[in-house]
Order: C-alpha cells, then sequence, then structure tokens
C-alpha cells in the first residue's frame, strides 16, 4: 500500500510528464494503419493469383491469415511492444479484436477451456459486437436524417 507521500508524488509527478505530440502519435498510427492494410493488399493479391479461384475466396483467407498472423504475435508478446511503439495503427479493427480476444484467453487459461477460455473470450467478444452494432445504427440513422432533410 503506497503512503500519502507516494501518492502525493505520483499524482504531481503527472503534471509534468511530457505530452506525446498529437501529429506524431496521429502520424505513425496512419502509416502504420496503412501499412497494414497494404500488407493486406498484397496476401490478397497472393491468394488470388496462386491458392484460390475467386477474388472473394481471396479476401476471405487474408482475413484468417490477418486473425492468425496477430494472434501469433499476441501469444510470442510481440503484439503489445508493437502497440506500445507504434499506437492506435496497430490497432486496426480485425488485428485490434483479435489481440483482445487472444489476450483474454491467455489470460483466463488456468480456469479452464469452457468456464475460462471461452466464457471470457466470448463475453469480450460479445461486448465489442454489440458496440459496432449500435454504433452502425447510430450512423445510419444520423445519415438517414441528414439524407431527409438535404433531400426535401
Amino acid at each position: 500500500m503506497p503512503t500519502k507521500k507516494q501518492e502525493d508524488y505520483a499524482k504531481n509527478s503527472k503534471l509534468y510528464e511530457q505530452k506525446p505530440s498529437i501529429w506524431l502519435e496521429g502520424g505513425k498510427a496512419f502509416i502504420v494503419g496503412g501499412f497494414i492494410c497494404l500488407i493486406g493488399q498484397v496476401i490478397i493479391n497472393f491468394y488470388d493469383l496462386f491458392l484460390v479461384r475467386t477474388r472473394e475466396d481471396a479476401i476471405q483467407w487474408m482475413l484468417v491469415t490477418l486473425i492468425f498472423m496477430s494472434s501469433f504475435m499476441t501469444g510470442l508478446g510481440w503484439y503489445r511492444k508493437v502497440a506500445q511503439s507504434f499506437g492506435a495503427g496497430i490497432l486496426v479493427p480485425i488485428t485490434g479484436l483479435t489481440n483482445l480476444m487472444t489476450s483474454s484467453a491467455m489470460e483466463h487459461r488456468n480456469e479452464g477451456i469452457i468456464e475460462g477460455v471461452a466464457g471470457n473470450v466470448l463475453k469480450l467478444a460479445g461486448a465489442v459486437v454489440v458496440a459496432g452494432v449500435v454504433m452502425a445504427y447510430v450512423v445510419s440513422a444520423v445519415r438517414l436524417i441528414i439524407h431527409a432533410i438535404i433531400s426535401g
């Protein structure tokens, strides 16, 4: 338990920490996110040319590949290091959600496969999916209202 003096020091030291540059962090996120998208496009083109029959199959296999790569990096502890270095850019939805689910599964593996891993992964994924669906409805409603105002 920290003492009062230690708590005061921690609180006061936060006031003098250098704040990260929003332009630098945003630029890094933009470049890294774009690079991940570039990797995804290269994977799609590779699968489309050499391994599958249709472009849709290539896209599905690219998603599986990115999910596997993100989960593998999380398992080795690399994902967190890369995310700390490059910020939000690596948290592109598919890789970020995979990291979240894999790290949750790893955290609760001692509780067993059903109660620990499956229960907590699905609990976490469910919250993310619900938030995504709700936001999709909100954005669609706003778009519909704006379109109705402009049209009529």
